[in-house]
């Protein structure tokens, strides 16, 4: 079994690229994904952030992040992925203030390497706000909570030093790979760094998990040919929820 595990958590991996959910996601095109209010507010506030669309001032955000964030399941994450939604979504909801968000992910990437990444991917943008997504990697691959957890708060203080905006994003829900890889751990170390700083964190499993759920989505095989157009809509919703997030964190 020690030596089969590695391979499991290769392709519970790999199944998590396929569709940027751990399966591919069957939907209708424009599916309506709203969430609950619950789901998207948070105690902690986006100051600065909150100020530049007010002032309607340029506002550039990184989104920084894994497969995910790239937007490799979409198959032109420049286009579809969910930054690039992100943006739109901001645009429609502040005509007056010019929202742009640079993509950032790179899959594969552990959450120290990412942050080894901020010095020449984050910084030099002088983002207002910071979307960091990150996790899945550290959890597939079993590495140590509280080296996981150093890596966190190491990253967010870094951020914090150039008086960035920050917004933690969670893992992605999928109920079948949770027999195999355990993610709670990594979300309860997220949260508490979080709490701990007062960062926005962006509950994208809550959310994907509510989507299943209620059947917005459904979490089953579907035929490789129209995978990369449900991830589109799936990038669709979640950047109209981070839209919303931060609004509500900004208000």
């Amino acid at each position: 079994m020690a030596r089969a595990l590695p391979l499991i958590r290769d392709l519970v991996f790999a199944a998590c690229l396929a569709a940027g959910t751990g399966h591919a996601m069957a939907a209708e095109p424009g599916a309506d994904c709203r969430v609950p209010a619950e789901l998207v507010t948070d105690d902690a506030k986006l100051k600065a952030t909150a100020l530049r669309l007010h002032d309607q001032k340029p506002v550039t955000i990184v989104a920084i992040g894994g497969a995910s964030t790239a937007g490799t399941a979409a198959g032109n994450g420049d286009q579809y992925g969910y930054p690039r939604r992100l943006q739109e979504a901001l645009r429609r909801r502040h005509p007056g203030a010019t929202v742009t968000v640079l993509n950032k992910g790179v899959p594969r990437q552990l959450t120290q390497q990412m942050v080894d990444r901020f010095a020449t991917d984050v910084i030099p943008a002088d983002p207002t706000l910071v979307l960091w997504e990150t996790g899945t990697v550290d959890a597939v691959r079993g590495i140590d909570v509280d080296q996981f957890t150093d890596a966190v708060q190491q990253g967010i203080a870094a951020l914090r030093q150039h008086n960035f905006d920050v917004m933690l994003v969670n893992m992605q829900y999928n109920p079948s790979t949770g027999s195999v890889i355990n993610f709670e751990p990594y979300m309860e170390a997220l949260n508490h760094a979080a709490d701990l700083d007062g960062t926005l964190i962006f509950r994208r499993f809550e959310i994907m998990k509510y989507w299943s759920e209620s059947g917005v989505f459904d979490f089953v095989d579907v035929p490789k040919e129209r995978r990369v157009q449900l991830a589109e809509e799936v990038y669709r919703c979640l950047g109209d929820a981070m839209a919303e997030a931060i609004d509500h964190a900004a208000e």
